[in-house]
């Protein structure tokens, strides 16, 4: 029985609890942690359609930490996650990119805060329940793998961990599928076991374009759609409306399907072709994070997820001097879209039937 200790971040919802509680049976010893990150009293918002920080999630968690006898505490990381999450996540959609929130909140906030308060404990680890996975290499480092469970693998929000950080950290359910998980939440008498599953953006409980009008004050400022000759072809209502590869929602007055294919928040365009205009042979890639420490000296191929349910494409990354990396298409193509995250995966998956993650950054507009 392991007396090792380790801080849970536990949001009330299935997974978290889950590894919290698969931690305390191990013999671990365990303390929860709840984010209050975003509070709809102050910043309005459909508090129930959203999964960020209700009362009754704490509850939840608390009744969980209760079961198995650990203490739990509730933090306030409001400032830190509006100047590290929303604050950029309204930026950039002005900006005519469309962010990921999802990465920079692990990033910038929860596993940063998470270890800065298992520090003050003197805690050694720390957890969450993402599905994913953490294995040694034959060459004694450690890589960051895709869950068990594919349909709910998270890896694609984790590709900015650093080989610290893969060495301090937990993922009890990674290796779990979900209705394992749940059954074994079932089996202690817990009723978050039969809670439903969380929205990806947590704190936006309409649409993008509302939380970014609401949060920023702005008023639609309409614009011209045209096409890549230059063509006026309609009008629209904000630029933030918009992401690149986007189809629906497009007025531009055209018999032939129309898909957005720049967004200039300069010139307030948007700029609509045919499909066959939206094809590009390759990207950039700027931020990025190579998990083993180190970037490649040379091209490498990978199979690259552009978005969190996209299954992946293979492409040639050429890292660059700068930092960046320019990405090809080798078989096929898929829409890309600036400031979505790029995620690097291997090509084949090792002997458990698991993909490694090598590193991401963030889709520019350029090539």
């Amino acid at each position: 029985m392991s007396k090792e200790t380790v801080v849970v971040a536990m949001s009330g919802g299935v997974d978290s609890s889950a590894a919290a509680c698969l931690l305390a049976d191990a013999g671990y010893s365990v303390v929860g942690v709840a984010m209050q990150v975003w509070d709809y009293r102050n910043h309005g918002g459909n508090s129930k359609r959203a999964t960020c920080c209700a009362p009754a999630d704490f509850d939840d968690a608390r009744t969980v930490a209760d079961s198995r006898g650990f203490p739990f505490y509730v933090f306030d990381f409001e400032e830190s996650f509006e100047e590290a999450v929303i604050n950029p996540f309204v930026e950039s959609y002005l900006k005519g990119f469309t962010p990921n929130p999802c990465v920079e909140c692990n990033r910038k906030v929860k596993f940063k805060e998470l270890r800065r308060r298992a520090a003050s404990l003197g805690f050694q680890k720390v957890a969450t329940g993402h599905y994913a996975q953490i294995k040694e290499l034959p060459d004694g480092t450690l890589g960051l793998f895709t869950s068990t469970d594919r349909r709910k693998d998270q890896s694609y929000f984790l590709y900015a961990m650093t080989q610290s950080e893969l060495r301090e950290t937990l993922f009890p359910v990674g290796a779990m599928v979900k209705d394992d998980v749940r059954g074994y939440l079932a089996e202690s008498g817990l009723g978050v076991a039969s809670k439903p599953e969380s929205q990806d953006i947590c704190f936006v409980s309409g649409t993008a374009a509302e939380f970014v009008e609401r949060k920023s004050g702005i008023k639609p400022s309409p614009g011209s759609i045209t096409s890549a000759q230059g063509e006026i072809l309609g009008e629209h209502e904000g630029i933030h409306r918009f992401t690149v590869g986007q189809r629906k929602g497009i007025k531009g007055g055209s018999p032939h399907p129309l898909y957005v294919l720049d967004i200039d928040a300069e010139t307030n365009t948007v700029t609509v072709g045919s499909e066959e205009e939206l094809e590009r042979q390759q990207f950039t890639v700027f931020d990025i994070n190579w998990i083993s420490g180190t970037a490649p000296t040379a091209p490498v191929r990978s199979l690259v997820k552009l978005r969190y349910r996209h299954p992946g494409v293979l492409c040639e990354i050429t890292p660059k001097a700068d930092g960046t990396a320019s990405l090809r298409f080798v078989e096929g193509w898929t829409p890309v879209s600036p400031g979505q995250a790029a995620v690097f995966y291997s090509t084949e998956p090792d002997t458990s039937g698991d993909y490694q993650v090598f590193g991401g950054g963030t889709i520019g507009k350029g090539s």
